[in-house]
């Protein structure tokens, strides 16, 4: 990871170890999860945080 002028992180593409792009998931004609991305970085720890019943373990399914 880098910081730009801005302060901000960039990734290099390098460092990514898990992506998942527009994921969208339907039971039935219900939408469970819509356009949800992600970018989990080698060496890191990511938690999915939220209440009961959001979709935190549809989405990793």
């Amino acid at each position: 990871m880098k910081d730009n002028a801005e302060g901000r992180l960039l990734v290099d593409q390098m460092d990514v170890k898990f992506k998942t792009r527009d994921v969208q998931v339907y039971y039935g004609d219900k939408q469970a999860i819509r356009d949800v991305s992600v970018d989990i970085l080698d060496k890191t720890v990511t938690a999915f945080i939220g209440p009961s019943g959001c979709g935190k373990s549809t989405f990793l399914r």
